[in-house]
């Protein structure tokens, strides 16, 4: 008699009988795109797995520049497209496009975003809206996708201020994004309305040394109901070197580039993966990806969306949880080498699995075995058990490219 075992990286572990033979299996979560490192790192693995979670229920929309009107390249330089994104499973057919962008300059990182976002939750319901070209758009598509439904909203968009402005420069020029701007107020509304909001850091911090300083998080990424959100690299190669900062960067450590808080201010929020792969070269400069099929998204403009998929599947499992709730779940359990906040790091990398555990959500109960399968199938079963992976062996280190010392994520 057979024994045949599939061990993957997390899951539960079920015993079946077929002609004589007993099969010990785990059932896995398959990903559109190629993302495990960085489900595995996050403990999405655990919520698409153990809990049986994929976003069925709530929609997310997004707001980034455009979503199908730039003219973009797969790997194999054919024309990548929504059609072709749906025909390859990249993407579902039913995407709500409230106002899309066709002017020149666009490179459809909407689309971008919503690849991950579905990789991550592939059950969800997806929404896009332009985020150009101004501040009222902005503000416009986000009350637009509130009013289509959505129970959670990304985007990787900002408007800012000149790094270098002549003196007599009128203040609503210097500050796009005031407290009491288009942007702000509609987050403010939305998540007053219960939906929760998330924001990508940018990508301007710059070594104290260098000529020109970088900028810190500007604009809405400082509201406070908005969760805002660094990178961290675990893309599908185990390095990458940054010719910009003269660094490799390895799967677990603080993109160089990510932005920094201002003092005083508990922004970022968290970290989360980017380095993550999408089916077309984004804006003509993306690199390809380890899998030759893919090109390599880097940036917060990656992170942001993989969190907000994360929290439609919290929602998903704790449909009553408020945004608050989904923020200090996201905050409360996030692994970082730094006792409490780091200006870069914000909280830490997210952890899904913890998150799900602080809403109160219970996973999903193992099968019991078929009593049909007698005592040879309670040996089957007690192989099976001695065999079940934790939902992560290991977790990768998180740390800067400063070069401070780090300690396991644990």
């Amino acid at each position: 008699m057979k024994l045949l075992q599939t061990i993957v990286t997390s899951g539960m572990i079920v015993t079946t009988a077929a002609l004589g033979s007993f099969v010990a299996k785990v059932q896995a979560a398959t990903f559109t795109l190629p993302i495990e490192a960085a489900a595995q790192a996050t403990g999405v693995d655990v919520l698409r797995d153990r809990y049986g979670l994929d976003g069925t229920g709530i929609t997310i929309g997004v707001l980034s520049d455009s979503f199908a009107t730039a003219k973009t390249f797969d790997a194999s330089n054919n024309q990548d497209t929504y059609a072709t994104n749906i025909a390859d499973g990249y993407l579902p057919s039913n995407v709500n496009v409230l106002k899309d962008y066709a002017k020149p300059g666009t490179t459809d990182e909407g689309r971008a975003l919503l690849q991950i976002i579905h990789a991550v939750a592939p059950g969800a319901n997806l929404a896009f809206h332009t985020s150009l070209n101004t501040t009222d758009t902005f503000g416009q598509g986000i009350q637009a996708l509130a009013a289509a439904g959505a129970d959670i909203i990304v985007d990787d968009w900002g408007y800012f201020y000149p790094p270098i402005a002549p003196p007599d420069t009128p203040l609503n020029l210097l500050d796009l994004e005031p407290p009491d701007g288009p942007i702000n107020q509609a987050i403010n509304a939305v998540v007053n309305q219960g939906i929760s909001y998330f924001t990508s850091a940018d990508n301007n911090y710059l070594p104290p040394n260098s000529q020109v300083p970088g900028i810190p998080i500007y604009g809405h990424p400082n509201n406070p109901n908005a969760l805002t959100v660094g990178a961290v690299y675990y893309g599908n190669a185990e390095s990458y070197s940054s010719k910009t900062f003269d660094v490799v960067v390895k799967q677990g450590q603080l993109e160089p580039f990510s932005s920094e808080g201002n003092p005083g201010s508990l922004k970022p929020d968290v970290v989360a993966p980017d380095g993550l792969a999408i089916s077309f070269d984004l804006g003509g400069g993306s690199p390809l990806d380890a899998n030759p099929d893919f090109y390599t998204f880097l940036g917060t403009s990656a992170s942001a969306p993989f969190t907000a998929a994360v929290a439609a599947l919290l929602l998903e499992g704790d449909p009553s949880a408020t945004p608050t709730e989904i923020y200090n779940a996201l905050r409360d359990t996030a692994d970082s080498p730094s006792l409490g906040f780091d200006s870069r790091l914000g909280f830490g990398l997210i952890q899904a699995d913890e998150a799900i555990v602080a809403l109160g959500v219970e996973p999903k109960p193992v099968p019991e075995p078929s009593a049909t399968l007698g005592l040879l199938g309670v040996g089957v079963l007690i192989v099976g058990l001695r065999l079940k992976p934790l939902s992560r062996s290991s977790r990768l280190w998180l740390s800067s490219v400063r070069g401070e010392t780090s300690k396991p994520l644990v």
